[in-house]
């Protein structure tokens, strides 16, 4: 399964007096903090999908220079030892491009253009965040499902993140979300099948609608820290 990391970093910010994307939290830009974890996240998927390769089996042989055949697998056009995919990370910047950054901030484009990732700029974020995530979702209709992060959960962790992404897998459903105390919020995951509901959606309303309409078809992953959760509206 292709998924596409897309984090929404466009938002006006206008409860908390100035851009909290570009707040400092920890030493670094609120943004930054997912992005960084997107990065890692991207690493671990382009791991996982070779692996997955491998034990379907789809190897190849290939001659050394002394003449032996040695087993070789072929993940997104590099070709690699067997040994080597299942012994690290792959660390490649194309991994990164499975990442999806839309803004209307300089500062953040060119971050983010400079770590290899794609960026999209939203002219029109008075329109709230749909129109962002429809920028996100055009850029990625090819693949089988789209993750959604917003950019001020700085607090919100990886290991989350991967958790999210392995439900949706072995769940079976059609969309996977977090949920705290009671509530349900992002990061969520929509399958293909949900791509032209999401494309209808205006304002600035995200996908809780569809989701709302879809529970049955809808994962759910429980966090235990609300911090994790939390969006930033006010300074520390």
């Amino acid at each position: 399964m292709k998924i596409a990391l897309i984090m929404l970093a466009a938002g006006n910010s206008r409860r908390f007096g100035s851009n909290k994307l570009l707040y400092e939290i920890d030493g670094k830009p609120m943004y930054r903090h997912i992005l960084e974890k997107l990065m890692i996240v991207a690493e671990w998927l382009e791991e996982t999908e070779c692996i997955e390769k491998v034990e379907c089996g789809e190897h190849l042989e290939k001659q050394n220079e002394e003449g032996y055949k040695e087993e070789h697998i072929e993940c997104n056009k590099v070709i690699a030892p067997l040994g080597e995919i299942k012994g690290k990370l792959f660390k490649q910047r194309d991994c990164y491009k499975r990442i999806t950054v839309v803004t209307q901030y300089e500062e953040i484009e060119q971050a983010a253009r400079s770590l290899g990732v794609n960026v999209y700029i939203n002219p029109h974020p008075d329109e709230g965040i749909s129109s962002s995530l429809k920028i996100g979702l055009k850029a990625n209709l090819d693949v089988d499902a789209c993750l959604f992060t917003v950019s001020d959960q700085p607090w919100l962790t990886t290991a989350t993140i991967r958790q999210l992404i392995t439900l949706l897998k072995t769940s079976g459903k059609g969309i996977a979300c977090v949920s705290c105390e009671g509530k349900l919020g992002n990061p969520c995951i929509f399958t293909k099948k949900y791509y032209d509901s999401l494309l209808s959606i205006n304002g600035d309303k995200g996908g809780k609608a569809v989701i709302t309409a879809h529970r049955d078809d809808t994962a759910v992953l429980k966090v235990n820290d609300v911090k994790e959760l939390t969006d930033m509206d006010v300074k520390l």
